[in-house]
């Protein structure tokens, strides 16, 4: 779904969640900020559409989620 041109060759390369937070993290730290992991997109993830109106078994589902432990995230 997500890829970049690799620097120099242009070779397109699928963008995995490693390179995704590694990239980001390198911005955040340079700029002062914290490092953020995965579950941190999680939990703004499921807050959002919560906050969207979005029915909480539609999130479930989306977050695959087999309890109702993913209301704890939302903040």
């Amino acid at each position: 779904l997500f890829s970049y041109k690799q620097d120099g060759t242009g070779v397109k390369i699928a963008l995995t969640k490693r390179a995704f937070l590694s990239r980001l993290n390198e911005i955040w730290t340079a700029a002062g900020m914290c490092r953020v992991t995965g579950h941190s997109f999680r939990i703004g993830g499921t807050t959002a559409l919560l906050r969207a109106g979005v029915e909480p078994e539609v999130v479930k589902v989306a977050g695959r989620w087999k309890s109702d432990s993913f209301l704890r995230y939302w903040r």
